[in-house]
């Protein structure tokens, strides 16, 4: 145990046993308990934290208080407190449904609707659009030059195979950026919640009387669908893909029913492929000299997965929602 350790944990009225070191989190086993000691890096993550309690107490895992009435402590490595140890294995099939539905409570609480500047919208659109245009421009030129060697790498030879199907995904991802952009401009209306902002399965307790989140160190104000898209890239990084996240999804919209260019700016973003052309970009700057061409093709493949299993969803949401498909065959 170390003296540090000892010295936040004296804040604390407990009679501590042993102290397992896991990074940013600390079990304290103590007489009284198993309690979670965390840190956060910078005194923002504090006030996340601070405005979350004020916002969303009910649905946050308690913190505990200190000897001397205090929520953090303040240490010369950064601040610290102190919350229940928590065993998060319950099935996610079960937790899913329960999870949107606290997420879209939580959203509403604190729902404003904000004037949106043509200008801003329109710098944003552009912006958001020129990013993926060079891209999708860089893999293409990539892909090109790969077809003019006389041998390909395995890499090479796998980053032309799944050309097609990623120009696919950016056009998909474009032609949604596009429609949010139309109807954002005709309303100039948006929707905006203090969001989680690193919402996931494994940052949720279930409870029967509504469940509750922790890691709040992210929380700021948001579009409220950042933490639907944070929970969506957790899931399509954790197989099996199956429908449970679509079925908690619908919990979600039942909650809190979404307009056509909210749920069109959700799936534009959650679909582009940039992290598979941050892969190839890598791979041709030959940015991680380290890297074996075994490992280089591994990161391809499970970037390729990725967005598979995003397509797998969104297109399972696209049947299931009747906005997107009227809108889809227009």
């Amino acid at each position: 145990m170390h003296r540090s350790d000892m010295t936040i944990l004296s804040h604390y009225p407990l009679r501590v046993v042993r102290v397992d070191d896991y990074g940013k989190v600390k079990k304290v086993h103590a007489a009284e308990g198993t309690f979670a000691l965390k840190k956060m890096d910078d005194v923002q993550q504090l006030h996340a934290i601070e405005q979350a309690t004020f916002f969303y107490q009910p649905y946050m895992v308690p913190i505990y208080w200190t000897k001397h009435g205090a929520r953090f402590v303040a240490h010369e490595d950064g601040y610290y407190y102190m919350m229940p140890w928590l065993s998060l294995r319950e099935e996610r099939t079960t937790k899913a449904q329960a999870f949107f539905r606290d997420l879209a409570s939580l959203h509403q609480k604190t729902m404003q609707e904000i004037h949106v500047d043509e200008t801003e919208l329109k710098n944003y659109y552009e912006a958001k659009k020129a990013v993926w245009e060079e891209e999708r421009a860089f893999l293409q030129s990539y892909v090109e030059q790969c077809e003019r060697e006389w041998y390909m790498s395995p890499f090479q030879l796998q980053c032309c195979t799944y050309f097609h199907e990623t120009m696919q995904a950016y056009w998909f991802a474009e032609t949604k950026l596009e429609t949010w952009y139309e109807k954002t401009k005709e309303s100039k209306k948006w929707r905006m919640a203090f969001v989680h902002g690193n919402a996931r399965f494994s940052h949720y307790v279930p409870r029967e009387q509504g469940g509750q989140f922790l890691s709040w160190e992210r929380a700021k104000w948001a579009f409220p669908l950042v933490d639907v898209a944070t929970a969506f890239d957790e899931y399509v990084r954790t197989p099996p893909v199956d429908d449970t996240w679509v079925d908690g999804f619908r919990e979600y919209e039942k909650k809190l029913s979404l307009r056509e260019e909210e749920l069109a700016f959700f799936l534009s973003h959650v679909a582009s492929p940039t992290y598979l052309s941050r892969v190839v970009s890598d791979y041709a700057g030959k940015r991680k000299k380290e890297q074996t061409e075994y490992r280089a093709v591994s990161e391809l493949q499970r970037a390729y997965w990725v967005m598979k299993r995003t397509e797998q969803l969104l297109m399972q949401m696209a049947t299931s929602n009747p906005l997107e498909v009227e809108s889809d065959s227009q």
